[in-house]
């Protein structure tokens, strides 16, 4: 039985050497850019982002809204099936919003802390759902117990 493994282990050691990166990915030059560090951070600040152009990161069918405002302000997002709202009066913002469809018109309201409410429509596109659902495969197995009952 050890030598079996030996040999398996061997075989699995020589298999997993042989992989490699390909010449051309090994050599392709980095991108650059004349921008400075501090303007590539600055791209993705949240501060650059208002309740009127929000940052809006999409993953499937969820999405998280982003931005900042000039005051502290609660926020909500209403659409058709959707609701969701912050709880507490902050100026950056962040909402996430499950199970949207492939196309989303929404309203985002701003309410600030003096009670002044202000609407603003998105609209939010997720990635359109695979055309045929996949069924993960599932082998037969038997089931058996490990000891042995003598009777």
């Amino acid at each position: 039985m050890k030598k079996r493994f030996y040999g398996f282990l061997l075989m699995t050691l020589l298999f997993s050497t042989s992989l490699h990166i390909p010449a051309s990915a090994a050599t392709t030059s980095p991108t650059t850019s004349t921008e400075t560090a501090d303007d590539f951070v600055e791209m993705f600040e949240i501060a650059n982002y208002t309740a009127a152009n929000p940052y809006i990161l999409v993953s499937g069918n969820t999405a998280t809204v982003m931005f900042s405002t000039d005051e502290n302000a609660k926020v909500s997002i209403r659409g058709s099936a959707i609701y969701v709202k912050t709880t507490d009066y902050t100026m950056d913002q962040e909402l996430t919003l499950n199970r949207l469809k492939e196309s989303n018109q929404l309203i985002l309201t701003v309410t600030t802390e003096a009670g002044v409410s202000t609407s603003y429509p998105i609209t939010v596109k997720t990635e359109p759902k695979p055309k045929h659902q996949v069924l993960p495969k599932i082998a037969e197995t038997s089931l058996s117990s490990s000891r042995r009952i003598d009777s």
